[in-house]
């Protein structure tokens, strides 16, 4: 598995424990919004910030899809 791919598993677990979401909610939230290739896309920066920040940014990234 690559570091991109464990790093994607590892926001989805974070962002799961943060928002206190089932793994399936976090899946399918994270399949909507294509938080996936988000996550791939800026890999090089976002592996540096603490977990609050990756959560904070995936919904700052979503709400942004939204408005």
């Amino acid at each position: 598995m690559s570091k991109e791919s464990n790093f994607v598993i590892y926001c989805m677990e974070r962002y799961r424990y943060y928002k206190r979401l089932s793994g399936a909610e976090v899946a399918k939230i994270f399949e909507t919004y294509g938080i996936y290739g988000y996550i791939t896309k800026y890999f090089e920066s976002l592996h540096t910030m603490g977990d609050r920040y990756i959560v904070q940014d995936i919904d700052d990234y979503i709400r942004g899809l939204v408005m």
